[in-house]
């Protein structure tokens, strides 16, 4: 791509290696089910609904990393719902 390119303001599509988010790419296996996870017996699915809720409030600031721990952790609450 050079900068005379007309695509360049496109964006960068995930599969691009310029473009390195491993936040985001955890969540998408978490999401798709390739890769299973599920709480321990000690922890609790209150406290991540409260992060949830803190982060819809505001509480929390948004970033990359705060949007693919909500993707994670919705995917994991939706998980345990249908159990």
């Amino acid at each position: 791509m050079t900068d005379d390119d007309p695509d360049a303001d496109a964006g960068v599509p995930d599969s691009d290696p310029r473009h390195i988010d491993p936040a985001a790419d955890l969540a998408d296996l978490v999401e798709s089910g390739e890769f299973d996870i599920e709480l321990e017996d000690d922890q609790d699915a209150e406290d991540l609904r409260e992060f949830l809720d803190a982060v819809e409030r505001g509480e929390i600031a948004a970033d990359p990393g705060t949007e693919a721990t909500v993707r994670i952790v919705r995917s994991l609450l939706d998980d345990i719902d249908k159990e």
